[in-house]
């Protein structure tokens, strides 16, 4: 994985060297083009699931290596 994502390696190792979340972390806006089939069935599994988007792909990025603490994974939208 280090040959063909040598940012992610290099990345990781800093997220992971710094351990959880602190106080002062804020929320960012990441932005992908993905293909219009994973687009629907990331809205499906979320749906089909009762989540958000927001968290199914905090937890593909927890299954590979990232550092995502649970409370990270909460919905965070607002309660209307």
């Amino acid at each position: 994985m280090k040959d063909q994502y040598p940012m992610l390696a290099n990345s990781s190792k800093r997220v992971v060297a710094r351990g959880g979340r602190s106080a002062g972390d804020k929320e960012a806006s990441l932005q992908v083009m993905v293909p219009a089939r994973i687009k629907r069935e990331v809205s499906v599994r979320a749906a089909q699931e009762g989540t958000t988007q927001r968290t199914i792909i905090l937890r593909a990025l927890k299954a590979i290596g990232f550092v995502v603490n649970d409370d990270e994974m909460c919905d965070k939208r607002k309660v209307r």
